[in-house]
């Protein structure tokens, strides 16, 4: 960290480098399908409390609100039942 990175960044600091610009849900669908699985399990929320779609409960700390500006989740639901067999799952993480 010290290396790479100015004094003092902090974790909440990555939120600016997460751009999710090569992102393209359409594609893991289809590279998913390709693969043989037979469902996707997608980490919607992760332990500190970020959110990959729009979260009034989240404190503004979700992918909506910050980084990408875009409903992740939202987007890969949409692409794997609409262009795959495959089941659609979530995680949620509970810290």
């Amino acid at each position: 960290m010290n290396n790479n990175y100015a004094p003092g960044f902090k974790y909440e600091d990555f939120v600016v480098l997460f751009t999710a610009k090569y992102f393209n849900a359409n594609q893991w669908a289809d590279i998913l399908q390709a693969s043989g699985a037979k469902y996707v399990v997608f980490t919607s929320k992760h332990h500190e409390g970020f959110t990959m779609w729009g979260s009034d409960r989240s404190w503004n700390w979700n992918a909506v609100d910050e980084g990408p500006k875009r409903d992740i989740v939202k987007e890969l639901e949409v692409a794997v039942r609409n262009r795959t067999g495959l089941h659609f799952g979530l995680y949620y993480s509970l810290f």
